[in-house]
């Protein structure tokens, strides 16, 4: 499936399409400030309670730099920033791109939810609903390398405790590694 990063904006509130597209392009790029369309080619593994094998599909994610630079005219010089060695926000392009990385996941294989709040300092980090007592999100991690060996270690961290949570309804795990491009998106409950 190809998917137009750009299409973010339409898909999701602009506050956390805005601060996360510097930090993917910044994070999957060769030349992110190079020529006009670029992409990149995840492999996803998605899981369900209830079925036996795992779904594959690939993500071609594409993006016009004339189109995102109209939503915000600062990209390239924040991409640019991320880039260099100049910032202390370097350490934070995996955590922060993979936040974008599972808005594209969300807008593409759960149409039509929209991430409204995010949670600080305790899973899930994005919510659809903030109903006390049967919160609905997913939780999110990145990693820079090590493809699904790496990805596989954290699902087996973190799945067992979102399992145990009495406070959620439904929560699944987007997990994204840059080298390889590989993804997972596993639903843990209900």
């Amino acid at each position: 499936m190809t998917y137009a990063l750009e299409s973010l904006y339409e898909h999701q509130d602009f506050d956390w399409v805005v601060d996360s597209i510097p930090y993917v392009l910044a994070w999957i790029a060769d030349d992110a400030t190079g020529d006009e369309r670029r992409g990149r080619l995840f492999k996803l593994t998605t899981t369900r309670p209830g079925r036996e094998m795992p779904e594959q599909m690939e993500i071609d994610l594409i993006w016009s730099l004339d189109a995102l630079k109209q939503r915000d005219a600062a990209l390239l010089t924040r991409v640019e920033r991320l880039c260099s060695s100049h910032t202390v926000d370097r350490e934070h392009i995996p955590e922060n791109a993979a936040y974008g990385l599972a808005l594209v996941a969300i807008s593409i294989l759960m149409p039509g939810r929209r991430v409204i709040h995010m949670l600080k300092g305790r899973a899930p980090d994005f919510l659809f609903d903030v109903t006390p007592g049967a919160l609905r999100g997913v939780e999110v991690a990145g990693r820079t390398s090590g493809g699904f060996a790496a990805l596989r270690a954290v699902r087996l961290e973190k799945s067992p405790k979102l399992k145990t949570r009495q406070d959620l309804a439904e929560v699944h795990l987007s997990l994204w590694c840059a080298g390889p491009p590989v993804s997972e998106l596993h639903q843990i409950t209900p």
